[in-house]
């Protein structure tokens, strides 16, 4: 399965259930760095006036980034739902593609790509909008996980079914940056997810786009299991 694939995509985000679900699982039992947090601080860095949300999604980072930095932020998605979502946050969203973002050469400071550039089909049109939407010196903050993220729990479920690979991912990222941009900075991330007991396991496996099939595989367990988040954000200056 195809996480570009544009009518799984469309079906996936066209409501928020699965998404927030996911996301809540992953805040309240991740230990160590968690990635949200690693690519906040590399917008942070950048100290950007205007900043671009891609693929902004419900909103929350998006938020966060003008409640704490105090930026003026713009921001887009494809479904209805998302930007629906995000305007209610006081955020001025739009429906827009990664492909052909409405906006004008050098508009923006800073570009933010959370956990979305996989899910383009034209993945290096996107790439190219982003880095034409920023001046020189201006910079990309990119995330993405790992196609081995959580592995450790598929190999607890049993689950044998080979995953189809990221189109954007760790092993790529810094090569298609870099046709874009002139330096790319790589930050590979690991932290742990530590489920408490079954059931736990069974909604987070349930909430995934691809598997949650394989929820009804999952065993009971006695004691707390823990499973490695890998995941990248990719820092590229124009």
């Amino acid at each position: 399965m195809r996480l570009d694939n544009p009518v799984l995509v469309r079906w996936e985000f066209a409501s928020e259930e699965r998404l927030a679900k996911r996301n809540a699982i992953f805040r309240a039992l991740v230990e160590g760095d968690n990635p949200e947090d690693i690519a906040f601080a590399a917008v942070a860095e950048a100290r950007p006036a205007r900043l671009l949300d891609v693929g902004c999604g419900p909103g929350e980072l998006t938020e966060r980034f003008a409640r704490e930095l105090g930026v003026e932020v713009r921001a887009v998605d494809i479904s209805p739902r998302m930007v629906e979502l995000t305007r209610a946050r006081g955020i001025e969203a739009q429906l827009a593609d990664a492909e052909e973002l409405p906006f004008a050469d050098g508009e923006f400071d800073c570009v933010f790509a959370g956990w979305v550039l996989y899910h383009v089909p034209k993945l290096e049109q996107a790439i190219a909008e982003c880095a034409r939407v920023l001046p020189p010196g201006g910079r990309l903050v990119a995330a993405t996980h790992s196609i081995e993220n959580v592995s450790e729990l598929w190999e607890l479920i049993g689950c044998d079914e080979p995953r189809t690979p990221l189109s954007f991912d760790r092993s790529n990222g810094t090569t298609l940056l870099g046709r874009r941009f002139s330096k790319v900075e790589q930050r590979d991330l690991e932290a742990q997810l530590v489920f408490p007991d079954s059931e736990s396991i069974r909604t987070f496996v349930a909430s995934t786009i691809d598997r949650a099939h394989y929820a009804v595989q999952v065993p009971e367990i006695n004691e707390p299991f823990r499973a490695t988040a890998r995941h990248t954000v990719f820092i590229a200056e124009r």
